[in-house]
């Protein structure tokens, strides 16, 4: 919990840069994510930070590690929008064994430094370790570089489909899956880039 703040700044930094870009996935601070909904899954342990490991001096004075070197951050849940319910999953497991990959925000600084993939991988071995069978996630069409990250770390593709989000708006999605019970799955998703 002692990351919230620099969590906050890390997405209210991507949400600033994605804004209007081609890649864009409309989130806006406060709506999605909020302050509220990060504090609650960092108390349940679903919220996962990345960090170099390199103190950093921000300003006029030193900035503690744990604020100045988060470089990315997720959240792994079994929350499922309605439009997972109705998918044609690859595998078919009950809820409780499904795990939910949301939020992966790298920063600016952070991207080309496989922040990403290792956010991935330990959402990957959270999920496991919780007991899930498989990780879902969506992932806005127009999000190619995000798109292409989840296919090289593994996850079957459903394809894009107009996917209607609980918070109440439609868009063009791609549903994917990641089978957390594939031999060296987790192994291949930390070496390859």
């Amino acid at each position: 919990e002692r990351d919230l703040p620099a969590v906050e700044r890390l997405y209210r930094a991507v949400i600033e840069e994605m804004h209007g870009a081609p890649h864009d996935v409309w989130w806006e601070f406060g709506v999605h994510p909020t302050r509220e909904g990060l504090r609650a899954s960092a108390s349940r342990g679903e919220l996962i930070v990345a960090r170099d490991g390199a103190p950093a001096t921000v300003g006029d004075g030193a900035v503690p590690p744990q604020e100045a070197s988060l470089l990315g951050a997720c959240v792994v849940d079994g929350a499922q929008d309605a439009g997972y319910r109705t998918a044609a999953w690859p595998l078919s497991v009950p809820d409780h064994e499904v795990a939910v990959l949301h939020l992966l925000a790298v920063a600016p600084e952070g991207r080309g430094r496989g922040v990403a993939r290792r956010l991935v991988a330990a959402a990957a071995r959270a999920a496991r370790a919780r007991g899930a069978r498989v990780l879902r996630l969506d992932v806005f069409d127009n999000n190619a570089p995000a798109i292409a990250l989840y296919r090289s770390c593994g996850f079957t593709d459903l394809g894009a489909r107009a996917f209607a989000y609980d918070e109440g708006f439609t868009h063009g999605a791609h549903l994917m899956e990641l089978d957390l019970g594939l031999p060296g799955a987790l192994d291949r998703m930390e070496t390859t880039r």
